[in-house]
């Protein structure tokens, strides 16, 4: 029951005191005012409810039986991409848990019945396929097609490669994986791919407050994982990095191999000197950081001990307990791979690392509230576009594909967008 998670975060709740600082990057950090903004859903809305301490407060309303669940509750709790900024932003002062109590406010909302009907049917398709959008497109399907790949656990591999959320029926997010597979083969990896069962990691599930869908999701792809026997799991997307590495083992348990990102792979195949960048990529590129491959990406930390209060109102931590600020997430690779491709002049936005901005496209945000999607993205497309930046690029299919929205209803695109892979396959000339 999510109710009682609630009542056990009640003192994280408590700590809040309404300082705002969860809805902008934290001062010290600000390189260009226009771009200080934090949270899509404060700027979207403004109005406090809809940040991080707003959702805090409502849910220690309750718990404390001052409300109840109702519809305005689920749209305000909802409309957010749980990217978790407003979590590193308030650890900035303090070793407060807003992310946590964000996803078990969802969880309760979703016990109550009131989750979100576009919602209702994206884990409709998730538990009857294992894929958000249901088993559509033949290009997103069969993207190993004529590959010749090792299928697995029929053969053995010492490496898998997890394409996950990518056979969603996008063809360009299919395409991705394929471009994956022949750097590596290219690279020549003794690596394979699952022979059937491959399934969307569960993460929209998780983003959408459906605990037990995800629970049993995760647990299904671990054991997928595990019977491969693989010994390393590349994912080509950073949302499914940042569920394998972070909410696995918090919600079911980790897959026995270790989990890399393509970009974390790639980089070390470049240093080794197995992935040869030999074409000239003359562009002006910035990088967009995924949420879950950067602060969401960071495995969960264990403590035991008790929730004392001083001063009659301090709320502090015996033993003290230790926190993940969001530092540790998958930052370097990214931009290691980017200095390595020859002619590309890559510079940075204002908002990176553990403060960049969300493109709006988690949370389940583009299905429920579209509106705060394209905005977020509008603005991420913007920031990039102000630092002179040719072209935009990432290393997620969610954050590509609601960074690409803007370019289709906006009557002059703002900057193209593309995945990491796409600019890498460029630089070792297999286009």
């Amino acid at each position: 029951m999510a109710l009682p998670r609630l009542r056990e975060l009640a003192p994280e709740m408590q700590k809040c005191f309404r300082c705002s600082l969860c809805k902008m990057v934290p001062l010290p950090t600000v390189l260009n005012p226009k771009y200080s903004d934090g949270c899509p859903s404060s700027r979207q809305y403004h109005f406090h409810g809809y940040s991080g301490s707003g959702k805090n407060i409502m849910a220690l309303s309750l718990v404390d039986g001052r409300i109840k669940v109702d519809q305005t509750l689920a749209d305000i709790t909802f409309a957010c991409t749980a990217c978790g900024l407003c979590d590193v932003s308030c650890k900035f002062i303090m070793e407060a848990e807003r992310h946590s109590v964000n996803m078990a406010l969802r969880e309760h909302i979703v016990e109550e019945g009131f989750a979100p009907p576009a919602h209702r049917a994206m884990i409709k398709n998730l538990e009857e396929t294992g894929l958000p959008r249901g088993r559509v497109g033949v290009a997103a399907r069969d993207w190993a097609r004529d590959l010749g790949l090792k299928m697995l656990p029929d053969r053995a591999a010492p490496v898998l490669l997890f394409a996950g959320c990518l056979q969603c029926g996008d063809p360009t997010a299919a395409d991705v994986a394929r471009k994956l597979a022949r750097l590596l083969q290219q690279s020549r990896v003794d690596f394979g791919v699952l022979r059937d069962g491959e399934t969307s990691c569960g993460l929209p599930a998780y983003w959408t407050g459906h605990r037990e869908v995800f629970t049993r999701m995760a647990n299904r792809v671990a054991d997928l994982l595990d019977a491969t026997k693989a010994q390393t799991v590349v994912t080509v997307s950073g949302s499914c990095l940042g569920a394998l590495r972070s909410k696995y083992p918090e919600y079911a348990r980790a897959p026995k191999a270790r989990v890399l990102h393509a970009t974390e792979f790639l980089a070390q195949l470049i240093k080794d000197g197995r992935l040869h960048l030999s074409k000239s990529v003359r562009r002006k590129v910035t990088y967009h950081d995924p949420c879950y491959l950067g602060r969401q990406s960071e495995p969960p930390l264990t403590w035991e001990g008790e929730y004392k209060v001083t001063h009659g109102c301090m709320t502090y931590t015996d033993p003290p307990k230790e926190i993940n600020r969001g530092v540790n997430g998958v930052y370097e690779p990214p931009r290691q791979i980017l200095r390595a491709i020859k002619g590309l002049d890559f510079v940075e936005m204002y908002r990176i690392r553990e403060y960049s901005y969300c493109c709006g496209g988690g949370g389940g945000v583009p299905l429920a509230y579209p509106d705060l999607a394209l905005s977020a993205a509008i603005d991420r497309l913007e920031e990039a576009k102000d630092v002179g930046a040719e072209c935009l690029v990432t290393a997620c299919h969610h954050c590509r594909a609601n960074l690409s929205k803007p370019q289709h209803s906006l009557q002059q695109p703002l900057i193209p967008v593309v995945d990491i892979i796409d600019l890498v396959c460029e630089a070792a000339d297999l286009e």
